[in-house]
């Protein structure tokens, strides 16, 4: 399978997901409404539209009235063309699952990722959680569980096995499914902690129902190395805000570094594990 079309499949996805950010910041319709030029206010024609080569062709900027295109147009359609590509090639090359299983896989996480990476452009621009991101997150959940568990029942009854078929069908709610909503309690546990000695200054309520996301998505070890990598990433940055403006009582969104964390989790969590216990044992 040529993977290099998933990078081009993502470039188009990070530009529908941007335009869904800024949208959704504005208290728009992502769904109703045209793309226009934020100055002119012109609408844009479809080759205007064309990720990344649209930006190169217009020299960066608008072609009714000049207006400089933010960079973050460009940066957020190859970010997303990355970790798409990257997401194809860990689940159709390396994990080597049966293709109808890895492409259902594969809508999953990106379907999670997306969503994520929505809330991380506007947590870092606004400071703000929008909630409708994470109920569309959870309800994402709940859809491809139900699809992971009752696939493999219907099959059962599509070759006639029908006592084994109600006896699978019975277990559900399965161990594995409420060790997920249990997991994700937990992962919410600490920012709740957090935001009640803060008092929301240092964590906001919003943090927690993004780490209680993350939960329903990822194993306890996954989750756990995520949340280390985004303290980590965003103790780094903090830092740098420190030194710089002398103010030790700078709002700094999270979303961003959970969803950094989440990326490296996910893509070399495995290979950080391995060398850690190589090292450490």
């Amino acid at each position: 399978m040529n993977l290099a079309i998933f990078f081009i499949f993502g470039l188009f996805l990070g530009s529908f997901l941007n335009n869904v950010a800024l949208r959704l910041e504005n208290d728009e319709s992502f769904i109703f409404s045209r793309s226009k030029c934020p100055k002119c206010k012109k609408k844009l024609k479809w080759y205007n539209l064309i990720p990344l080569l649209s930006y190169i062709i217009q020299l960066g900027k608008c072609s009714s009235c000049r207006e400089k295109i933010s960079i973050r147009y460009p940066l957020t359609e190859i970010f997303a063309g990355i970790f798409t590509f990257g997401l194809a090639k860990v689940i159709f090359t390396i994990y080597n699952f049966h293709l109808l299983s890895s492409f259902i896989i594969f809508l999953y996480y990106l379907s999670f990722i997306s969503a994520f990476f929505v809330l991380a452009l506007i947590d870092f621009k606004t400071k703000y959680i929008i909630e409708k991101l994470i109920y569309f997150m959870v309800a994402v959940w709940l859809i491809f569980q139900a699809i992971f568990y009752f696939v493999p029942v219907l099959k059962i009854a599509f070759i006639g096995a029908w006592s084994e078929f109600f006896e699978q069908f019975l277990k559900f709610p399965n161990s594995e499914f409420i060790g997920q909503i249990f997991t994700a309690f937990i992962a919410a546990l600490p920012f709740l902690f957090l935001f009640a000695i803060t008092l929301g200054w240092g964590v906001g309520l919003g943090d927690s129902k993004v780490a209680f996301v993350m939960g329903l998505f990822f194993k306890p070890g996954d989750f756990f190395l995520s949340l280390v990598m985004a303290i980590f990433l965003g103790g780094i940055v903090g830092v740098i805000i420190l030194l710089k403006t002398q103010k030790f009582k700078q709002e700094i969104p999270y979303v961003p570094f959970l969803f950094a964390g989440t990326l490296v989790a996910m893509f070399w969590g495995e290979m950080l594990i391995t060398n850690y216990f190589k090292i450490f044992r």
